[in-house]
């Protein structure tokens, strides 16, 4: 595999590990199609993923998941979500306060069908401005996770509504769950339902939070299922190349970034030439003394952690956002380490001016 930082101890670590998921997945794929291929093609900030289930069957967060098999089939611990980044340009910057997101965020739990989500993991609401011409945004950074856990939602859970057709398979100490049958359908109708409904619910918090409802807004899914034979990971898949952002740590800038041919993340996607561009910096670990996933969960470090859905590695005292120089021309930030893996160009940088994270309210002074 192509990795952007082969020595980053996480995509080290990766490397090798989805190289045995594709082998295990590819034997699991055969006992129903002799001719049946699989690939993981990491993305540039490939890095642990905080699911546990996740991990555990085989996969990881920056990569992209291809397959192709006369039966259809999904591996179900690719834990497909919509994950969605949003851009509302505004023509003047709103005051935003700790009370307005504390009120939306209270609306939408105790009044709402939505499900609030900007309290965990890296979602994030971000007011930002433009550098080059001061123009001012808001970014939303989410998914939709009132189809995830939920008994009709797409997560792996227990009892689920297509829990009675997953299949495991398992092959030199290592095991995938695949989706078989009449249900991988419907399952991938609702992921292509979900990315619009994505959009919407983006639409609708940026409307109750900036009391407005006419936006010039863009949306780019990082975390989806391109076609019934795919799931893109945390990672931009394009045809042709456009302008995407590209996070960073919270209250650091956040990059408009144009990507270009000639690199490793330059693959063949349904018979055309296809990019894969990471959707932010990544986590890795301070020290990875020893990763051990299996079926009964994964030892990070000396750390165990069950796997069962909703348990996470999040917060595991090594597991940090990579480090990088904020300015794209130094030659320590990530467009400058990663250029050989995906060439590209910084079009524009935003300022974050006011935040809300899993750490709350934050603002710069």
């Amino acid at each position: 595999m192509k990795l952007a930082f082969a020595e980053d101890p996480a995509q080290r670590f990766l490397g090798e590990y989805l190289q045995k998921t594709e082998q295990v997945f590819e034997y699991a794929l055969r006992k129903f199609d002799i001719n049946a291929t699989c690939a993981i093609i990491p993305a540039a900030d490939l890095c642990l993923p905080h699911d546990v289930i996740r991990l555990c069957g085989g996969f990881a967060t920056g990569c992209f998941v291809t397959w192709q098999c006369s039966t259809p089939v999904i591996p179900i611990d690719t834990n497909v979500n919509i994950d969605t980044s949003s851009i509302f340009w505004l023509d003047e910057i709103p005051t935003l306060t700790e009370n307005d997101f504390l009120r939306l965020r209270r609306s939408i739990e105790e009044d709402s069908s939505y499900e609030w989500n900007f309290h965990k993991g890296n979602h994030f609401i971000s007011l930002v401005r433009r550098n080059s011409d001061d123009r001012p945004a808001l970014i939303i950074h989410s998914n939709e996770k009132e189809f995830k856990f939920q008994y009709n939602g797409l997560a792996p859970t227990e009892g689920n509504w297509y829990s009675d057709s997953i299949q495991t398979f398992s092959t030199n100490g290592r095991y995938i769950r695949l989706l078989v049958g009449e249900k991988v359908e419907l399952f991938y109708e609702m992921a292509k339902l979900l990315e619009p409904f994505n959009v919407l619910r983006h639409r609708f918090i940026a409307t109750q939070l900036l009391k407005r409802r006419k936006f010039e807004d863009e949306h780019h899914h990082h975390y989806y299922m391109p076609d019934r034979n795919s799931v893109a990971m945390g990672c931009f898949l394009q045809n042709k190349p456009s302008i995407v952002p590209i996070f960073s740590a919270p209250g650091m800038d956040i990059s408009l970034f144009r990507p270009a041919y000639g690199g490793s993340n330059q693959i063949i996607y349904q018979d055309e030439t296809a990019l894969l561009i990471p959707h932010g910096w990544g986590k890795t670990m301070l020290s990875l003394s020893e990763i051990t996933p299996s079926s009964k969960g994964v030892t990070l470090n000396g750390r165990f952690y069950h796997n069962k859905p909703k348990v996470s590695i999040g917060k595991d005292p090594a597991l940090v956002v990579r480090e990088f120089d904020q300015n794209p021309s130094s030659p320590t930030s990530m467009f400058s380490l990663m250029a050989r893996h995906t060439p590209g160009t910084v079009v524009e940088t935003l300022t974050q001016i006011a935040w809300f994270n899993k750490d709350g309210y934050a603002a710069k002074q």
